[in-house]
């Protein structure tokens, strides 16, 4: 097995990665000068970078022919057109969007997040943190359709982060009502809301469906750090189940193919933070182990022939 892991320094910024195509895709995200950066996923040697329009680029989603960006403080998606060879083939097209929430300082305007393929890849779901709202947006011919919009509001004041597929239902996590909110899907009706983090923070961050889908993670940072546990029921809503402390600021987390291991991005702590994860309650405990890396923000794990 390998690990990849994105950094946070003042060159890279928040860096989100993306694998396909036999390359990695990552962000220089800045205010001004994002970009994205191609590797060879075997050599890491680079492979090219290609501005993006927006602002703080913070997320990819790879689709068949296009890169998708999220723009956090322009408040765009920028669309990036893929060769054959999973290269850029063209400039990206903005697309803008409007709005703002009731929080003075992180809602005003537009924030887009990240966004997410359904299971089947036939819709992406993007999330504006600024305006509380979830966009949905159909993919064909391995492109997202711009023109047909869908548009789905979240409770005021939520500041949605990052979303996770269940059976029949999507999981938002929201950032700054640290929650995990639970939507029927395809319908988008708003069915269950979900403290992650009793202190509330306001520091929502990474969610994730783990393997069997029986338990749903989420995590929470800034004043006690660490990975919610809830329990998935058939129909798809949540039980509480525990909370397990981490390192310091956990930006995003990843469980090993094999499902025994539940790894955690410690940014403030500068370490990748290793959990058993148990495979009859779902529960974590910490293994006492880590990996030194200054200040990471994102950590996969994948086998190394399916790149």
């Amino acid at each position: 097995m390998n690990l990849l892991v994105g950094t946070h320094d003042p060159a890279w910024g928040h860096t989100f990665l993306a694998r396909g195509s036999g390359k990695v895709y990552a962000l220089r995200s800045l205010g001004e000068g994002s970009s994205l950066c191609l590797f060879d996923g075997a050599t890491m040697a680079p492979l090219g970078e290609f501005p993006t329009p927006g602002a703080h680029s913070c997320h990819i989603t790879l689709l068949e022919h296009q890169a998708v960006v999220s723009d956090y403080t322009s408040g765009t998606l920028s669309l990036f057109p893929l060769g054959a060879d999973g290269m850029p083939a063209g400039e990206p097209t903005v697309l803008p969007f409007e709005g703002k929430g009731p929080h003075p300082v992180r809602q005003a305007g537009p924030h887009i997040h990240s966004s997410w393929l359904s299971p089947d890849g036939r819709s992406l779901v993007v999330v504006d943190l600024g305006s509380d709202r979830l966009y949905r947006f159909p993919v064909r011919d391995g492109c997202m359709v711009p023109e047909e919009r869908e548009c789905f509001p979240v409770p005021a004041g939520c500041g949605p982060r990052h979303c996770a597929f269940g059976a029949g239902v999507l999981y938002v996590a929201t950032e700054l009502s640290d929650e995990v909110l639970v939507f029927s899907w395809p319908h988008m009706r708003l069915l269950q809301r979900c403290v992650t983090n009793p202190l509330r923070p306001g520091g929502g961050g990474h969610v994730l469906v783990g393997p069997g889908g029986r338990y749903l993670y989420v995590s929470s940072r800034l004043q006690n750090d660490g990975i919610a546990v809830f329990r998935i029921g058939g129909d798809g809503l949540l039980t509480e189940a525990g909370y397990c402390p981490t390192g310091a600021h956990p930006r995003h987390f990843t469980i090993s193919p094999d499902g025994r291991l539940l790894l955690v991005a410690c940014r403030d702590d500068d370490q990748i933070q290793l959990f058993n994860l148990s495979a009859s309650d779902g529960m974590l405990s910490n293994t006492g182990e880590s990996f030194p890396v200054s200040r990471p923000v994102y950590v996969e794990v994948y086998e190394e022939d399916r790149l």
